[in-house]
């Protein structure tokens, strides 16, 4: 009997973990960078997500102040070296492959002094960055594999040339869905510690956002229901992208798997809404996406 119950626990952790996830690795140009959390901030809150309704215990609500880099998160030992144009990714902990929840992820940046001591706290953070759908479908489809980050696992974006040098924290971030229309999107989000250099740009573009402050619980984007007929996600969450920043996809996914640089603000290239293949992305022995056998609201859940 007490065996029994110990392999009930393993298997239902290992089942929690599937469905959740965090980030603590980062790759550069499809190279990665140190062990796991060498220039990612660790937190206290494991891979259980942020929300605003049912919080899970021992978690946070986006009204929270570490929901900038996560619960109790403390610096990294390193600040990696970057320049416009880097394909930078955060990756999954814990042995995860592949994110199994539909929802947009996006990149933020904030400037600071030094990024291996500087607090999260009270900073302007741009948008440089967001991911949506890569393909078009069905309302079903909508459910699973349409984003870009479906059953990829890493979030991934392009450093903007239209932004000064100097230290940054980046903040990657994935929004699960499936809870939305109820009220309980889930945040899965990391910091990682980057200078910036080679760019030419005296000032940030664009307008910076407070974190906690850049969701609020009514918003949109983060109640939007994916059980429904929609087929399209037409309300991106939180301020525009800078210019020079990036899009991956699109609201309805008829632009495939392509990456979009926002007009204006470039100092070192003539680039204007130009598109580009996807991120260099780490590689992943992850299987192909299946599709779910229900359609009704449920958080999926399967084992890695």
């Amino acid at each position: 009997m007490k065996a029994t119950f110990v392999l009930s626990a393993v298997l239902g952790l290992a089942s929690s973990a599937s469905a959740h996830y965090t980030f603590d690795k980062l790759w550069l140009n499809g190279q990665k960078q140190g062990g796991d959390n060498t220039y990612i901030r660790k937190h206290q809150n494991g891979y259980m997500p942020t929300k605003f309704k049912n919080i899970p215990s021992g978690s946070i609500s986006p009204n929270d102040a570490d929901f900038t880099c996560n619960k109790g998160s403390t610096p990294a030992p390193k600040v990696l070296t970057v320049k416009a144009g880097d394909k930078v990714a955060l990756q999954q902990a814990f042995g995860a492959t592949g994110i199994q929840h539909p929802g947009p992820a996006q990149f933020y940046m904030a400037p600071v002094k030094d990024a291996a001591t500087d607090k999260p706290a009270g900073l302007d953070w741009y948008k440089v960055h967001q991911s949506l759908l890569c393909k078009s479908g069905t309302p079903e489809d909508l459910r699973h594999g349409l984003w870009c980050s479906y059953n990829e696992d890493n979030i991934a974006f392009t450093i903007p040339d239209s932004i000064p040098n100097g230290q940054y924290l980046v903040r990657g971030e994935h929004i699960g869905l499936h809870g939305a229309h109820d009220g309980q999107a889930e945040f899965y989000y990391s910091c990682a510690q980057v200078e910036v250099t080679g760019n030419s740009a005296t000032s940030m573009p664009g307008t910076g956002v407070k974190i906690p402050g850049v969701y609020k619980q009514a918003d949109a984007p983060v109640n939007f229901s994916i059980w429904g007929n929609n087929k399209s996600y037409n309300q991106a969450p939180g301020p525009d992208v800078i210019p020079g920043g990036t899009i991956r996809g699109s609201a309805d996914g008829s632009s495939g798997d392509k990456i979009t640089r926002v007009a204006g603000g470039s100092t070192g290239s003539s680039a204007s809404n130009a598109s580009e293949s996807a991120p260099t992305q780490p590689a992943s022995s992850k299987p192909a996406p299946s599709k779910p056998a229900s359609s009704k609201p449920a958080c999926r859940r399967r084992r890695h």
